[in-house]
């Protein structure tokens, strides 16, 4: 999988590892076409592969603020590249991209958490389920699955 590791110049988790494309959701676009206009700024994906994008699902999560409790949902794609394209930096948001096994990737978010954006840790570990690297037999599998869906 392709990780990106965000910009030092990010206001906010700079240097964090994250997805390829990320982004809020802004008023008058679909998830769909928001995630198409950051694949193309974010990553240099020509139109070809974006128009490859897959809906995965939604991620929601929870987590404390100043004001009390807070409610986030991501909208989840998936998009495989072609053999030997790799992402480009496209908008300055990105310092790098680097490929890794899903299996690296998960022993990164369970052994050296704080290294990654937590949400963007939080996707990764909806892929890996997704597409079965996380093994059901896997202590936490059903908990995992339940509290990445809950809203």
């Amino acid at each position: 999988v392709w990780v990106g590791t965000r910009s030092m110049s990010k206001a906010t988790y700079p240097g964090l590892l994250d997805q390829v494309v990320a982004g809020g959701q802004p008023a008058g676009l679909s998830f769909l076409e928001n995630v198409e206009k950051e694949c193309l700024e974010e990553a240099s994906l020509p139109p070809e592969v974006i128009a490859q994008i897959q809906p995965a699902g939604v991620v929601s999560y929870r987590y404390t603020t100043r004001k009390g409790l807070s409610t986030k949902s991501i909208a989840v794609f998936d998009l495989e590249f072609p053999e030997g394209m790799s992402p480009i930096c496209g908008d300055g948001e990105v310092e790098e991209f680097n490929l890794m096994t899903i299996e690296h990737a998960l022993e990164s978010i369970r052994t050296k958490l704080p290294l990654w954006k937590p949400n963007a840790a939080l996707v990764m570990v909806d892929f890996a389920l997704r597409h079965g690297f996380i093994s059901s037999e896997e202590p936490g599998y059903e908990e995992l699955q339940t509290l990445l869906r809950r809203s």
